[in-house]
Formats: C-alpha cells, sequence, structure tokens
C-alpha cells in the first residue's frame, strides 16, 4: 500500500486547512459545533497517517512510535467532535462529559509516544527520575496552595471539574518539558537533523497549557466571555503540532532522496 503524496500537496494542504480553521474561528461561524478545533485536529491525523504508512511496512506498524501519536491524535479528533456535538447539537455544557475521556486518552497516548521515544535518544534514567521527583514537587505544591489557601475545590463544583482542572495543565507541562529534552538531547547526537521538530511540539504544549488554564479558569469562576481566546491557543498549538509533523515528514524525504 502506498498513500504517499508529495511534499507539495502536504504543504499546500496543511496551509489551506489552517487557514479554513482560522476563518471558521475568527468570523464565529459554526463556532458552538467547534468546526475550527475539528479541522485542526483532522489535517494533522491525515499528516501522521501519511507520515506512517508511506514509511512503514504494514507489518511493522503497530511497532512504530507514530502510531501511538496517531492514536493520541484521533482521540483528541474524537473529543474535539463531541465536543460540537454536546454544545451545537444537544446544547449542553460538555465540560466535564464523555469528550474528556478522549481528552484524555489522547494526552494519555501521546506520553506513551514520549515514552517510546526514548528507545532512540536514550536518556538516562537517572535524569529521568530526579526530572519526575522535581515536576512532582512542583505540583504538590501547586495543588497544595489552590486547595488550602485558595480554597478552589470550593469553586470548582464537583469533583470530576477539579480533577480536570489540575489534570490538563499537567499533561501539558510534561509534554513541553519532555519535548525540550528530547531537542537537546537530538542536538547533541545529531539523530537524523530531525530535532527541531521538538521545538514546535513543546510550542504546542505551551500554547495547550495557556488554553487549558485559560478554558480551566472560565470555566472555574462561569466566565464564558473568554471561550474564543482559548480556542484561538488550542488552534494555535495544533497549527504548531502541524508543522511539527510537515517537518519531521520533510526530514524523512530528505533522507530518503540523500
Amino acid at each position: 500500500m502506498n498513500y504517499k503524496f508529495s511534499m507539495k500537496f502536504i504543504l499546500a494542504l496543511f496551509i489551506f486547512a489552517q487557514i479554513t480553521s482560522f476563518l471558521f474561528l475568527l468570523t464565529g461561524f459554526l463556532y458552538e459545533y467547534n468546526v475550527s478545533n475539528i479541522i485542526s485536529t483532522g489535517i494533522i491525523v491525515f499528516l501522521l497517517f501519511n507520515l506512517l504508512f508511506s514509511n512503514t511496512a504494514p507489518s511493522r506498524i503497530i511497532y512504530n512510535p507514530q502510531t501511538l501519536l496517531l492514536v493520541s491524535l484521533i482521540s483528541w479528533c474524537i473529543a474535539e467532535a463531541l465536543y460540537g456535538i454536546y454544545e451545537g447539537i444537544l446544547k449542553i455544557d460538555p465540560y466535564p462529559s464523555i469528550a474528556d475521556f478522549f481528552y484524555l486518552s489522547g494526552s494519555i497516548f501521546f506520553l506513551l509516544f514520549f515514552i517510546s521515544k526514548n528507545r532512540s535518544y536514550k536518556i538516562e534514567l537517572a535524569i529521568i527520575a530526579s526530572s519526575i521527583i522535581t515536576f512532582s514537587l512542583i505540583v504538590f505544591y501547586v495543588i497544595y496552595v489552590a486547595i488550602f489557601i485558595f480554597d478552589i475545590y470550593d469553586y470548582s463544583g464537583n469533583i470530576f471539574d477539579f480533577v480536570l482542572l489540575f489534570a490538563y495543565p499537567i499533561i501539558d507541562l510534561l509534554i513541553m518539558i519532555g519535548a525540550i529534552t528530547y531537542y537537546f538531547r537530538g542536538k547533541s547526537i545529531s539523530l537524523n537533523k530531525d530535532y527541531i521538530y521538538w521545538i514546535f511540539v513543546s510550542a504546542f504544549a505551551f500554547f495547550s497549557l495557556i488554553a487549558d488554564i485559560s478554558y480551566g479558569y472560565n470555566n472555574l469562576f462561569g466566565i464564558s466571555s473568554n471561550e474564543m481566546l482559548s480556542d484561538m491557543y488550542y488552534n494555535i498549538g495544533y497549527m504548531l503540532l502541524g508543522v511539527a509533523i510537515v517537518i519531521k515528514i520533510h526530514y524523512i524525504n530528505t533522507s530518503k532522496n540523500n
């Protein structure tokens, strides 16, 4: 099976999808159906399909780390679609809902993708352990301050709102730290010269972090006027992740031609 498309076609389609996505968002057309985020995640799913199936033998696809990333983005795309169904069709608050199950599932697969990539980057276990311990202490401190000083739990409504309020930003931070670590590790060993794309993955996580904090804050205090701003951050994040995948495809094609 050959699903490979030319680089020019991939780039043109990606640019067209991003322009369309931002037009839907900025004009507010079908905003309640979450069309812009569906388009943004959908084009990344297409890019990953092309990356995976054009460079991996069918018998080896299940062993390719990119498969975990593909499952992650499919989960997020489903979540965005469910979000649009809840808010646009059913007129129900989608937070929290089954959509969050797919958001969290996608995040878990994204983290598993990071773990699987360490087979290539070979970051020492001691560094990983110390980073996890340091990160855990920071998270514990933030949650402690939020609960016992600012009484966040009293505002969150229920346990699910409270858990999601912290879960999404924590996952974003893990992805951002992991991407930055892989960038510097990849730069030091020049692994296929594709380490540059980790910069865009970390930027994706950064904008997702801002979006999740903004969305969680708005939901916590019942503010609806800033929802479009949160979606703007989500869209920028997805766009940067798409750029990362395009860069990855470019480097793979370049290495094959050399």
